[in-house]
């Protein structure tokens, strides 16, 4: 598995790359290590503010790599379920005790852009494009996931991201409130930066006082026993699928996958 994450410090601005760019910076098992990490060791340092982006002009990040989705009940398919590395990553950009600015240079789909909306804040080249894709592979998402996006846009925008899989521009992305702010890619860097120092000259301990109020307040504390379940069964069903394999095996042939609920 290839990749690996690049953290660089400007003063009290911390920058984590996520480098894959042969696989348009995709997620695997190794990076989901290295993410979680770097923002665990950046933690315990004075950082006021962490920028996280994606290697190159192309891609944020365009999600798991899709050859590494188990299919067709293997074991390994709890990677996706309720408990698993790439939730634990998630959590580490999430509850870092500063704000995360997410730079958004390019796609950002499906884990992808989950983890763009653990960030705090998402700034977007106006080329950028986003989409949840898992209803085209015949996967059903977390609930931890569903609501990190309820929480942030909302229920119905939620659903029309999930249910169409359709991919979305920088600008359709503003107005459903998927990033903060959009600007030409030439501004990208600079806008980010900007508003980086905006937020270490201000008062540290009222920032992160206030993120993690914020983040309990917001907090996903999990479905009732009887529930998990529930939603456990239905993902583990879609895992199990023969539209999972069919789903993977249209995505690498680049052509409509043909669904049969089975």
């Amino acid at each position: 598995m290839g990749g690996r994450v690049i953290v660089t410090r400007e003063g009290k601005v911390a920058t984590v790359t996520i480098s894959n760019p042969a696989k348009k910076n995709a997620l695997n098992l190794k990076l989901l290590g290295e993410i979680g990490r770097a923002f665990g060791e950046l933690a315990g340092e004075d950082v006021r503010c962490v920028v996280l982006r994606g290697e190159g002009e192309e891609a944020f990040c365009a999600g798991y790599d899709i050859t590494a989705i188990p299919a067709g009940g293997s074991g390994e398919a709890q990677v996706l379920l309720s408990s698993n590395p790439f939730d634990d990553m998630i959590r580490a950009v999430e509850s870092f005790p500063a704000p995360v600015i997410g730079m958004l240079n390019g796609f950002a789909f499906g884990g992808g852009l989950e983890l763009a909306v653990a960030c705090d804040i998402r700034i977007a080249s106006d080329q950028a494009v986003f989409g949840m894709t898992p209803a085209r592979l015949g996967i059903i998402y977390r609930p931890a996931g569903l609501m990190r996006f309820v929480n942030v846009i909302g229920l119905p925008a939620t659903k029309e991201l999930f249910y169409t899989a359709r991919k979305v521009s920088a600008r359709r992305a503003e107005g459903l409130k998927l990033v903060n702010r959009v600007c030409p890619p030439e501004e990208l860097e600079q806008v980010t930066r900007e508003m980086a120092r905006e937020i270490v000259d201000n008062a540290p301990l009222s920032i992160r006082g206030t993120k993690r109020i914020l983040s309990l307040s917001m907090e996903f504390r999990g479905l009732p026993p009887g529930e998990a379940k529930e939603a456990e069964d239905l993902i583990r069903q879609c895992m199990e699928s023969k539209d999972l394999i069919e789903g993977k095996k249209a995505f690498l042939e680049k052509r409509r996958p043909k669904f049969q609920g089975k």
